[in-house]
């Protein structure tokens, strides 16, 4: 009996010590070239997860050099590959796989996060259809399972699509982890997804079927709490009932050439962690706000540095303080050191020049924490990086009439889909402009009157300013008689106020 027991709190203390460093992570794909045709074809791979601080370590300086992150005793990363685990002899033609090990890119000791993101240009060939996996032992301990495995999948399929002929990119999606809910309280926990085609986007839970693993041992329903729901618009609405409990979130993200199709054309996957704990004393959460807005999507080119800052509200009082702005963002996004400008208001500052292989969508999300251990909401927001502010697609060669003319529909369809994004990005160039417009009209307004008065009441005005000053200079001069013969009643401090005139 002795040893049996001996041999559970051994069992137990390894799984907490090699289980507990992997928090999540998402995998998504697009060509490295958007108008790429013929084969191979260049496919960037890039990966996010997300590891526990004290296990898996980066520092400030490793982000602004763009470093591996320290495995620390996980010597397993330095080797391990984003393996195909599905029809991988006919689908993966010419597919090296690349390594899973990450660069750094966010740190929150006191969120006790380390994440990295790396990505990798493979050379496939036209019509690869195949599944990739990061798989591995295992989640931190979970409410549904003590130590569970983890496989991230995604679904990578490299044919020109019907719309367009082009190759597809896969939707971009990314959350922070861990999320911490309230007890008893159902919370929706929205994921941010973009797709850099404008394709119809869909989530559904991970399964394991069909010889293709995308959750290992926490795929939903199972592994999460009673009644856990998930919506198409990648809403997930769950109630955490007991304090402390743990559960690990897969799902996967698909895009559909349009509304009515159920076709998918890739998937990606995304996993992250919910933490359930009890209200704190202050129940309002602190707030993120900033610059760009939340949900919105910054057009930028590659080059161009964008600057801005984060901001976080502390809503409970001076006892009360942020003690982090905890990102998720992708390489060369440099952020520095959080500063108090007062009691309420605390900020980071946002600094970043996309490269060329970080071309198509970026999405960065925030949170604040207090030290109370309150989170706020998720903040996110998007950047849709091109070479020229607008998609890149090059126009094909000269064909025969023909074959132009079969393509017409497809290009009309194309249009039709980019339109909404032209439009989106005219209005938010001309929000913009909108504040500097009208204070330039107004100040033309004003020049305008202005001239218009001094043209027509020249003599009126001069009139009236020399009879204003004769009225004055009685009285002018009667108050000053009076101020100097009280000089003597005043200390110094009265005597300015006098002459002030209070």
């Amino acid at each position: 009996m002795t040893v049996a027991l001996v041999s559970i709190v051994l069992f137990s203390s390894l799984v907490i010590i090699h289980g507990s460093h992997f928090l999540g992570g998402t995998i998504s794909w697009h060509p490295f070239h958007e108008s790429a045709t013929g084969s191979p074809v260049a496919i960037v791979i890039t990966q996010t997860y997300s590891w526990t601080y004290s296990l898996i370590t980066c520092t400030t300086a490793d982000i602004t050099t763009n470093e591996l992150i320290h495995v620390g005793s996980y010597t397993y990363l330095t080797t391990q590959t984003l393996d195909c685990i599905s029809n991988c002899y006919s689908g993966a033609a010419g597919y090296v796989p690349p390594s899973v090990r990450p660069r750094c890119t966010d740190i929150s000791a006191p969120l006790g996060t380390t994440v990295g993101q790396r990505s990798d240009i493979v050379y496939l060939s036209a019509s690869n259809d195949f599944t990739a996996a990061f798989q591995q032992n295992a989640w931190r301990p979970l409410a549904t399972a003590l130590s569970a495995s983890w496989s991230i999948a995604t679904h990578i399929k490299v044919q020109p699509r019907s719309d367009n002929g082009l190759y597809n990119s896969a939707p971009v999606a990314t959350m922070m982890s861990p999320i911490e809910i309230p007890v008893n309280r159902p919370t929706a926990v929205t994921v941010p997804v973009g797709d850099a085609d404008g394709d119809t986007t869909r989530c559904r839970w991970s399964t394991s079927s069909n010889g293709i693993d995308e959750c290992g041992g926490v795929c939903p329903p199972h592994s999460l709490p009673p009644n856990a729901i998930i919506y198409p618009n990648c809403t997930i609405i769950i109630t955490g009932q007991t304090v402390d409990n743990w559960f690990a979130v897969a799902i996967m993200v698909e895009d559909f050439i349009s509304p009515t199709s159920t076709t998918p054309l890739s998937a990606v996957p995304v996993q992250f962690l919910v933490h359930v704990v009890n209200s704190p004393s202050c129940t309002t959460e602190p707030v993120i706000a900033g610059i760009p807005l939340e949900d919105s999507c910054t057009p930028i080119t590659v080059g161009q540095t964008f600057h801005s800052m984060l901001i976080a509200i502390n809503h409970c009082g001076a006892s009360v303080t942020i003690v982090d702005i905890s990102t998720l963002s992708f390489s060369g996004m440099i952020k520095g050191d959080l500063i108090e400008f007062n009691t309420s208001t605390y900020y980071k500052t946002l600094s970043w020049t996309p490269t060329s292989s970080q071309l198509g969508y970026q999405v960065m999300c925030a949170m604040a924490l207090n030290s109370q251990n309150a989170q706020s909401a998720q903040y996110c927001f998007k950047f849709y990086v091109s070479q020229n502010n607008e998609r890149l697609r090059q126009q094909p060669q000269q064909q025969p009439r023909q074959q132009r003319q079969q393509q017409q529909p497809r290009q009309q369809q194309q249009q039709q889909r980019q339109q909404p994004r032209q439009r989106q990005q005219q209005q938010l160039r001309q929000r913009r402009q909108q504040p500097r417009q009208r204070q330039q009209q107004l100040r033309q307004r004003q020049q305008q009157q202005l001239r218009q008065r001094q043209q027509q009441q020249p003599r009126q005005r001069q009139q009236q300013q020399l009879r204003q000053r004769q009225q004055q200079q009685p009285r002018q001069r009667q108050q000053q008689r009076n101020r100097i013969q009280s000089v003597g009643q005043y200390s110094a401090a009265s005597l300015v106020l006098l002459l002030l005139g209070h």
